[in-house]
């Protein structure tokens, strides 16, 4: 598993996220999701999916009040795949935060915020994006 945070400083939100995932870190995800106030079915939710151990999967949930948000990115059957995942769980926490903030999800403001999340977790994510055997072999390192 690969861990990341990041503060989108503009907007005092704190970031922290889980990339390839596997259903060994049900407990600190869970304990993650529990200290940023997830509770009650969402908290449930998250719990199957996390120790369903199914690949290709991911979660984002963010408290609006604290501003904090928790993705999951779990393992991916394929750099394709991966993609998939981490787009999926980028748009949840672009959608949060317009909801969160008044962030009008039609106009440029979304636009530029899509932008700055993708480039502050692209160092972590670029190697799983990767399909080359040198990548295969260092995520497998990493994983």
């Amino acid at each position: 598993m690969i861990r990341q945070q990041f503060d989108i400083s503009k907007y005092d939100w704190k970031v922290e996220v889980y990339y390839a995932v596997d259903c060994y870190y049900t407990d600190e995800i869970m304990g993650r999701l529990y200290d940023i106030g997830c509770r009650g079915d969402d908290l449930q939710t998250a719990y199957e999916n996390l120790s369903s151990g199914k690949p290709d999967t991911g979660l984002t949930y963010s408290n609006y009040g604290t501003r904090q948000t928790v993705m999951v990115i779990g393992i991916t059957s394929s750099a394709a795949q991966f993609q998939n995942s981490y787009d999926h769980e980028r748009k949840h926490l672009e959608a949060h935060m317009a909801a969160a903030l008044g962030i009008d999800p039609w106009g440029e403001e979304i636009c530029y915020l899509s932008g700055e999340i993708g480039q502050l977790m692209f160092e972590k994510a670029k190697l799983m994006l990767c399909d080359c055997d040198c990548c295969k072999h260092k995520k497998q390192k990493l994983i």
